[in-house]
């Protein structure tokens, strides 16, 4: 039987902050990674293990420079600091805010219909819409109509997508490639599913991390490729 992990992916760790950090990505994680912002551990594959701390450490790395606008070099300075016990100002505000009613990194678990709209600012009719093109889905649970995470995060995406005229009709494109990305990535995971080991959970969890991140470079390059081929033509 498998052991509960004590740590999350970069993957994992990308849905637990992106109802906060809409443009957070895993090149981005690396990328704070590559700047000593944060360091988490390794698996013996190789693979990133984040902690609760180092996800509370990325968390007030991101706030700091969405908040106080600060450069990567200066929030290291601060994250330093408070590593040898001096807390900056800085630091100090933003472990003071209230942050009540606010849908942030810690929620895990599923949110309540109403406060995620009311959280994101979209209407009841576009979220309707966005579960009937098959972009999110209503859930129930103890506490009523719910929302999950990840479709929290898809509703945000939504709403500034529809700042420059895309509308929920315009993304059922996407809910249907991810049906066949999915399909495609269930037929790869077989083998390793119907094997049974005490680290299947985990290889299977670090296999999808490494595809989900292939495949959102393999669609941005493409989509980057058809764009510059357009604007050549139009010039």
């Amino acid at each position: 039987m498998a052991t509960k992990r004590d740590y999350s992916t970069i993957g994992e760790v990308v849905q637990q902050l992106k109802p906060r950090y809409p443009d957070l990505s895993i090149s981005k994680i690396r990328y704070y990674e590559e700047e000593n912002l944060i360091k988490p551990e390794r698996t013996a594959g190789g693979y990133r293990k984040f902690s609760k701390d180092d996800v509370r450490r990325l968390d007030l790395a991101l706030r700091l420079q969405k908040e106080k606008y600060m450069p990567l070099n200066v929030i290291r300075q601060n994250l330093d600091m408070m590593d040898m016990g001096q807390v900056t100002t800085d630091i100090r505000q933003i472990a003071q805010e209230n942050s009540e009613g606010e849908i942030g990194s810690e929620t895990a678990g599923p949110v309540s219909a109403e406060k995620a709209i009311n959280s994101i600012g979209i209407s009841a009719d576009v979220a309707k819409m966005l579960e009937n093109f098959g972009i999110i889905q209503l859930m129930k649970t103890s506490e009523g109509k719910s929302y999950t995470s990840a479709d929290i995060r898809l509703m945000t995406i939504a709403r500034e997508m529809n700042k420059y005229g895309i509308e929920p009709r315009h993304l059922r494109m996407y809910a249907t490639l991810a049906d066949k990305e999915a399909a495609l990535f269930q037929q790869i995971l077989l083998p390793m599913i119907r094997h049974k080991s005490d680290d299947r959970d985990r290889r299977i969890a670090e296999v999808l991390e490494i595809l989900s991140d292939l495949s959102a470079q393999m669609k941005s390059l493409l989509l980057k490729k058809k764009l510059d081929d357009y604007m050549s033509a139009v010039k």
